[in-house]
């Protein structure tokens, strides 16, 4: 195409030169010739075709540089909200870290409390245990029928005591055992 364009301009400034009106007024002053009309014609031909190649250029650039700047905003836009995600997320977690503190000092003061209770019953189940002993002697050695039924029922009793005590001691090991699990949940 740039051939033929190239051919219909030389072929229409050949014409020119040659039908020109300018041909009486070349006796007047020195014209171009054709050949150097063909040279400047076909330096303004190369010249348009390096703009027009330029310009596509140039135009194809641009559109890698708008697809670059589009491509960064989106990024910009995903790690803006990758960014609002993580700091929501942080948050979170930062409530559930509050709220398990929360938890283990309840059960550490839970698990405290218990200890006591249960230091306290073990010294009283001794007590209780040197005392029925005691009881237990006096009765066989002594005392009549009735204080003996008595003092059974008294034992049974005794027992009863024993026996909650001792579920007061299981408990006491389940809440360690919880209390040691969410502290290696805390550490871990």
């Amino acid at each position: 195409m740039q051939t033929v364009l190239c051919v219909l301009c030389a072929a229409l400034c050949l014409n020119c030169v040659i039908s020109s009106p300018l041909k009486n007024i070349q006796s007047k002053g020195n014209l171009a010739s054709v050949d150097e009309v063909s040279v400047l014609m076909y330096g303004v031909l190369q010249f348009s075709e390096s703009l027009h190649h330029m310009y596509q250029s140039t135009e194809a650039k641009l559109e890698r540089v708008m697809k670059a700047i589009r491509r960064t905003e989106s990024e910009v836009k995903r790690l803006g909200l990758d960014t609002e995600q993580a700091a929501q997320t942080e948050l979170q977690i930062k409530e559930k870290l509050k709220l398990i503190q929360a938890q283990m000092e309840s059960l550490q003061a839970q698990t405290q409390e218990s200890r006591s209770k249960i230091t306290r019953l073990e010294q009283e189940e001794a007590e209780l245990k040197k005392k029925l002993k005691n009881l237990e002697e006096d009765l066989n050695s002594s005392l009549p029928e009735i204080i003996k039924y008595k003092t059974f029922k008294n034992t049974a009793l005794l027992k009863d005591l024993m026996k909650w005590a001792e579920e007061q001691k299981i408990k006491l090991k389940n809440q360690t055992q919880q209390l040691a699990q969410l502290q290696e949940q805390n550490v871990v």
